[in-house]
C-alpha cells in the first residue's frame, strides 16, 4: 500500500484545487482585459455634466459671453474669454466660473474663483480640446443663481488623445 495521494484527491480544505483555482485566475483576468460595452464608455451628455456642476439648478442662459472660436487648427492651444455682467460688489458678484468640455478626457477643464474683490468677471484663458464638441461655460452668482453659455468648436488637429 502506497502513501503517496493521487492529485485528484490534493485538495485544499475550502474544496477547491490548484487546477480549478488557475481556471478561475485566468477567466478573471480574460473578462477584465475585454472591451467594456458602448454604454459603458459613453461620456456623458453636457447637460448631465451641467446639471452635476450646478447641483441640478436650472442655469440661466443669460449675462454670460463665452468668446472660443468656432474653428481651431489645433486643439492643444485655443484662446478663450468668458465675460459676465456682473457689478462685483459685495452683495451681487460671480462666485465661480467652471468651463466644461464634453468629449475631453476629463470634461472639468477649469473652475475661476471670483469675489468682489475680483472688479470684474472677465477671465482670459488657453484650453486643450480634444475633438470638435461643444464647450460650456458655468457661472455660480452669489445670490444662489446660475448662468450659462455654450459654443461649438470644430478642432482639425485634436489635443488630449493618447497616441498608444
Amino acid at each position: 500500500m502506497s502513501s503517496a495521494i493521487s492529485p485528484r484527491s490534493a485538495r485544499s480544505d475550502a474544496g477547491i484545487d490548484r487546477r480549478s483555482l488557475m481556471a478561475g485566475t485566468a477567466a478573471g483576468l480574460l473578462a477584465a482585459g475585454l472591451p467594456r460595452s458602448a454604454a459603458a464608455e459613453a461620456p456623458p451628455d453636457l447637460a448631465g455634466l451641467v446639471a452635476r456642476v450646478t447641483e441640478g439648478a436650472v442655469p440661466e442662459r443669460a449675462r454670460i459671453t463665452l468668446d472660443i472660436p468656432a474653428l481651431a487648427e489645433n486643439g492643444n492651444a485655443v484662446d478663450t474669454r468668458i465675460r459676465i455682467e456682473s457689478p462685483m460688489t459685495q452683495a451681487d458678484h460671480v462666485r465661480w466660473i467652471h468651463l466644461i468640455a464634453e468629449k475631453n478626457p476629463f470634461p472639468d477643464m477649469a473652475r475661476f474663483h471670483l469675489g468682489p474683490r475680483a472688479g470684474r468677471a472677465d477671465v482670459s484663458t488657453t484650453l486643450r480640446i480634444a475633438q470638435s464638441q461643444k464647450v460650456a461655460a458655468v457661472a455660480a452668482l452669489s445670490d444662489g443663481r446660475f448662468l450659462l453659455a455654450e459654443a461649438d468648436i470644430v478642432v482639425t488637429l485634436s489635443a488630449c488623445i493618447d497616441g498608444g
